[in-house]
């Protein structure tokens, strides 16, 4: 079986500070309207933390990026680091 496994995969919070940016919010902001707290949020972006499936909903919510979206991505890369 053949499987690509990539080099280098990058935490969600590349996605997440990406998407604040192009849409002008400031953390605080994506915090109240997620209704997570502020730390939890930096934690995620700080690459501490993972995306739940619960703050995937609610991101998509907001940044109107799916949940799926979030979780896969949140997958992968805890699979990187596992095989790292």
């Amino acid at each position: 079986m053949n499987q690509y496994i990539s080099s280098i995969v990058f935490h969600p919070a590349v996605t997440l500070r990406e998407k604040l940016e192009e849409m002008g919010m400031s953390i605080k902001e994506f915090a109240l309207r997620t209704g997570k707290p502020e730390k939890i949020i930096l934690a995620v972006l700080n690459e501490e933390s993972t995306i739940t499936q619960e703050m995937a909903v609610l991101f998509e919510k907001v940044t109107k990026i799916s949940a799926s979206f979030w979780i896969n991505k949140q997958a992968r890369y805890n699979e990187y680091v596992a095989r790292k």
